[in-house]
């Protein structure tokens, strides 16, 4: 076991920083690079508590379950090392840790949804011409979305973006927004947020979290396509940043370049292979952790 935990910790340590920092380079299908920062964060989660739990069994156990349902039953505790005890606390101070933070996102997330959606129906009134749509009263260029469940919630625009927009780009904003509540991108997103909290100083739950934010918006144009005009969508996201600084961004021209061309037409055959990268960076931990003998080690 001891060589199947030098393994997954090299693989950990490959997924904690080069990896990420290439895939953060990756410039393709938004969904395939979602599915792959989804691969790399799971990949990378197995592998470093699998690397922990591996040192602390080693050398008594012959496989990762085995030694871990020999501690389970208090079989092998007498057997365990200074280090192998380290070990084991490490691997179950980060799983509780990980799992820890998943639940306290979610529930945070949940509870600052709700605030805010009670302090939006102070602050708003409801729009007589969009429907699921609110309008905030402030100079600045505002749009974004509230969700409240499955393919449910509600799009707010300021009334600075909508002097600022003609009619048929407000409604190209409103379908960009509606794309995020329909896909519940938000919900894409928390595990992110929370691997980027359990582990902060792991360069990669960084790039990770902000590649997905940036994902997102991408998938959301995409999306927006089948309802409007992306050319009129791309000149509303130009609108806006010719008003707001806060717009200014390579995001920003990074949508207005995407959404100016028609969808690339590889873009299929590329989250083909995209999917099946990301089934080989989840089968090479598990694998490893549940059967090594299937590497002959």
């Amino acid at each position: 076991m001891t060589i199947v935990g030098l393994i997954l910790a090299v693989l950990a340590f490959l997924l904690a920083w080069p990896i990420p920092a290439a895939l953060a380079r990756f410039r393709g299908d938004p969904i395939s690079e979602v599915v792959l920062w989804q691969a790399v964060g799971l990949s990378g989660g197995l592998s470093l508590i699998g690397a922990a739990l591996a040192f602390a069994v080693a050398p008594g156990s012959s496989s990762l379950p085995s030694g871990i349902i020999a501690l389970a039953r208090g079989e092998s505790h007498a057997q365990l090392s200074i280090m192998a005890w380290i070990f084991l606390i490490i691997a179950v101070l980060l799983i509780g840790r990980l799992l820890g933070c998943l639940v306290l996102t979610f529930y945070s997330a949940r509870k600052a949804r709700l605030r805010h959606d009670e302090i939006l129906h102070l602050l708003s009134e409801p729009s007589a011409t969009y429907p699921d749509t609110r309008i905030i009263t402030t100079d600045e260029v505002v749009a974004y979305c509230l969700p409240k469940g499955p393919r449910k919630g509600t799009a707010v625009l300021s009334t600075g973006l909508i002097k600022a927009l003609d009619e048929e780009e407000r409604t190209a904003v409103i379908a960009h927004e509606r794309a995020h509540l329909d896909f519940r991108h938000d919900v894409l997103v928390i595990p992110f947020a929370a691997w980027h909290q359990a582990l902060p100083y792991f360069s990669a739950t960084a790039i990770g979290l902000n590649s997905v934010n940036r994902l997102i918006e991408l998938m959301a144009d995409d999306q927006a396509r089948e309802h409007v005009d992306p050319q009129i969508l791309a000149r509303a996201v130009r609108s806006a940043a010719a008003i707001s600084p806060d717009h200014r961004s390579e995001l920003s021209k990074q949508r207005i370049r995407r959404l100016s061309h028609p969808l690339d037409s590889a873009r299929i055959p590329v989250r083909l292979m995209s999917i099946g990268l990301a089934v080989v960076l989840l089968l090479v931990p598990t694998t490893l952790i549940l059967a090594p003998a299937a590497f002959g080690i």
